[in-house]
């Protein structure tokens, strides 16, 4: 059995040691989708509960995305320090950079106990990355 689920959310972001732009604190609307290929629960009748995916999806909702601390630069690492003191709702990537990339596959990590997963993760129109486990 295969579902999918149209995702969507706000939140910010930078890439540290990046020379562009996106190495300035920015935000944005993502959106995307989260498809799971695995086995009906017989006592529910389903693969996963639509309202779980959305669960799970939103800790990134108006969320500041971290990189992971190896990869951070010093102002970034800064922000990190400042929202963990405040109590700001945050995000630390166990892995790389707060790319769309890298936030496909960190996704479809939380979703991998259902089965195969794909993510379809879109920061900006005409573009996306696409991970699978």
């Amino acid at each position: 059995m295969t579902i999918s689920k149209d995702i969507k959310f706000d939140c910010a972001h930078m890439l540290s040691n990046y020379e562009g732009k996106c190495a300035n604190l920015h935000g944005h609307t993502y959106h995307g989708t989260v498809t799971l290929e695995g086995k009906v629960n017989p006592t529910t009748d389903m693969l996963v509960d639509y309202n779980d995916i959305k669960r799970i999806v939103d800790m990134f909702d108006h969320a500041i995305i971290f990189s992971a601390c190896s990869v951070r630069s010093v102002a970034e690492h800064e922000l990190y320090e400042w929202a963990k003191h405040n109590d700001m709702n945050y995000v630390e990537m166990p892995f790389g950079k707060s790319t769309a990339e890298n936030m496909a596959a960190y996704i479809c990590t939380l979703f991998q106990d259902y089965g195969k997963v794909t993510v379809r993760l879109s920061e900006t129109d005409g573009s996306w990355a696409e991970a699978h486990a």
